[in-house]
């Protein structure tokens, strides 16, 4: 039976990875401090040796930990080391990750956006919780340009300009899914858009690709 190595590892030589996007709400950081603070105890950071940077580590699993250790001032954090290159790296942040603490919708969709540069969606479906279909859908909303779609729409010689509130409800992953899309649309763009913008780019999108306009 092969033991798992567990490094001690200066956390002044732990580095942060930049797309990880999970964070813990304050509750739950408060949570994990006090048992990590009563019991000293918690399970091992996952780290790659830091891509250029010879004797730092690149953190893959165990953000939430750091923070707490940082916050407690401790020196030395318990870690596993895996050699792996920047594709390796981002699968295991986009699986490992989400298994405590809730994801940051921005941050994902970025994070997904990037594994789609080098994966196809066939192969990230295999790998990420994600299922096909919301992969294919971040996918296919990377490839369109939102000027065309979010003109005012004029009746005559008139444009509308009067605000409606829209009100709904979604469940948890319908939800998820749509603040997913909205974040993209937002942040494929140079210029700053309203998340209402962006939620009537999807509409036109999704009216233009059915064919009803």
């Amino acid at each position: 039976m092969n033991h798992i190595k567990i490094q001690e590892i200066p956390i002044e030589l732990l580095i942060e990875h930049p797309e990880n996007s999970n964070f813990m709400n304050t509750e739950l950081f408060q949570k994990l401090l006090r048992h990590i603070e009563q019991t000293g105890r918690y399970e091992p950071l996952t780290v790659r040796p830091y891509p250029g940077d010879a004797g730092k580590f690149q953190v893959i699993n165990g953000h939430n930990r750091l923070r707490v250790l940082r916050a407690l001032e401790h020196h030395i954090a318990n870690c596993i080391v895996w050699k792996l290159n920047d594709k390796q790296a981002k699968i295991y942040l986009a699986t490992l990750n989400r298994l405590s603490g809730r994801d940051i919708p921005e941050r994902r969709t970025n994070l997904i956006c990037s594994l789609l540069q080098s994966f196809e969606i066939e192969e990230l479906t295999a790998l990420l919780p994600d299922n096909k279909n919301q992969i294919a859908q971040l996918e296919q909303l990377s490839h369109f340009e939102t000027d065309i779609f979010l003109e005012p729409q004029a009746v005559g010689e008139k444009l509308l300009k009067i605000p409606i509130i829209l009100d709904f409800k979604l469940n948890e992953p319908e939800a998820k899914e749509l603040n997913l899309a909205i974040d993209l649309i937002i942040h494929s763009e140079q210029k700053d858009l309203s998340r209402s913008q962006a939620l009537v780019f999807l509409a036109r999108f999704y009216l233009n690709n059915i064919g009803l306009r």
